[in-house]
């Protein structure tokens, strides 16, 4: 099966690839929405229930506690549900965070892209379109929650937590997406993934 992983930081422009490669004959499974959907019942009760700080905590608990590939075994599932490799070119996971994500995209010889974009023009992307479940936050609150997915928890396995530094030095191409150039950001995913 060809696998190709997406992984960066919020409002790198995750979802605007997986779109790209989707047109291109992808099956696409968000692992953020997966996790998103637990962290609003989860948080239910919170004002931001999909802030980064939720989000990550919902993510880190769940991996702990159903295994740290469970939301990969779900995308592959839902692959193969929906007619695998003789229907689609490969299976595209986006929103990859953790180092058990980052070590089955490339164990079954996948490519795993990780997206940088300027720290406040992703604020700025965040702020101008907030999902239902996130708040207004300062850039400085922004750049604190954003830190809780590059330093490991404290009780958490390794494998299972949030590790943005892990799979950032574990990628096989990175992507800037710095610039809202659509068209600039498409030809060089395409050159990056040889499509």
């Amino acid at each position: 099966m060809r696998i190709i992983g997406i992984g960066g930081l919020s409002r790198s422009g995750k979802d605007t690839l997986a779109e790209f490669l989707i047109e291109k004959g992808y099956y696409g499974v968000s692992l953020g929405d997966i996790v998103r959907n637990a962290s609003r019942q989860r948080h239910a009760n919170e004002p931001d229930p999909i802030s980064v700080a939720n989000m990550t905590e919902t993510a880190n608990s769940l991996r702990h506690a159903k295994g740290a590939d469970f939301a990969l075994k779900e995308a592959v599932g839902k692959f193969e549900a929906a007619g695998g490799e003789a229907k689609y070119k490969g299976l595209l996971v986006f929103s990859v965070r953790a180092p058990a994500e980052a070590d089955f995209i490339l164990s079954h010889g996948g490519q795993l892209i990780w997206l940088v974009a300027n720290d406040q023009v992703r604020y700025q992307r965040a702020m101008s379109a907030l999902r239902k479940g996130e708040a207004q936050i300062s850039f400085d609150e922004f750049q604190r929650q954003e830190g809780l997915q590059w330093n490991p928890q404290p009780g958490i396995p390794s494998q299972a937590q949030m590790n943005a530094e892990y799979v950032k030095a574990h990628s096989t191409a990175t992507l800037d997406n710095s610039d809202n150039n659509l068209e600039k950001f498409k030809q060089a995913a395409q050159k990056a993934l040889k499509l």
